[in-house]
């Protein structure tokens, strides 16, 4: 399918695995991280899990658009994070912003960068909401005054100014985005825009702070999809490269 923005996905196929274990190993005992490593480490970890989804799909990773695989690749990063200690949130938008939007599994994770926490929204399958067909304004369905259908979140983007649009365009390439109030706002709104029911025709007004939204995914009551057997089952669970006496705190 045609996408609205042509965006090329970050592919790393000259992985130093020297890198990845050394940031591992920090992760795993709760080290802090430069800002170059924490960037390098979650491109990594999207690359991989795109690459493990589009594998188990025969599919190629640069046409692959990971529709409606959100929530096992919620789950691979989650049981692999699991292994190294790592603080995570699985979230689900229809329980952490409002019903009747459009659904949608995603991480908030955290890590130490430069001795300060810092939370990160992880999402690598968000691309599969910004094929052409789907982003065109005669997809919302309306019957008395109630919305049934919206676009998908891709039309929503196209109406926003262009500083939003290079922020996601990013996003779609690299699965993931610094977690402040707003970055917040800007992807918990693109959501909220797609609620159903009796709501304004075009969803343009729907919008709450970042901090609601922040807030919302701290909360979260979303479960995972998959354990790390299943996952192990399936031939697409991601591993960590540093094994070094690994126990997992509790």
């Amino acid at each position: 399918m045609n996408q609205i923005f042509y965006v090329k996905i970050n592919i790393m196929d000259n992985v130093d695995l020297d890198i990845i274990n050394s940031i591992e190993e920090k992760c795993f005992n709760g080290e802090s991280l430069s800002q170059s490593e924490i960037d390098y480490y979650l491109n990594y970890i999207v690359y991989q899990t795109r690459v493990l989804l589009s594998s188990k799909k025969d599919k190629d990773i640069n046409d692959y658009r990971f529709n409606f695989m959100c929530d096992t690749a919620q789950s691979i990063i989650a049981r692999y994070f699991e292994k190294l200690n790592i603080s995570y949130k699985p979230v689900e938008t229809g329980k952490a912003i409002t019903s009747n939007i459009l659904g949608h599994s995603f991480l908030i994770a955290r890590f130490m960068v430069n001795e300060e926490e810092k939370s990160y929204i992880i999402d690598p399958t968000y691309n599969q909401f910004f094929d052409v067909d789907k982003c065109s304004e005669n997809n919302f369905k309306v019957v008395n005054n109630m919305v049934l259908k919206t676009p998908d979140i891709g039309y929503f983007v196209l109406k926003s100014d262009d500083n939003t649009q290079n922020v996601i365009k990013n996003f779609l390439r690299c699965g993931y985005l610094l977690l402040t109030e707003e970055n917040a706002k800007m992807y918990g709104d693109l959501f909220y825009k797609t609620k159903t029911g009796n709501v304004n025709y075009f969803n343009s007004n729907l919008e709450m702070p970042g901090s609601v939204y922040i807030k919302g995914f701290e909360n979260s009551s979303a479960n995972l999809t998959y354990t790390d057997e299943d996952l192990q089952n399936m031939d697409i669970s991601l591993e960590p490269i540093y094994k070094k006496d690994l126990k997992i705190k509790k």
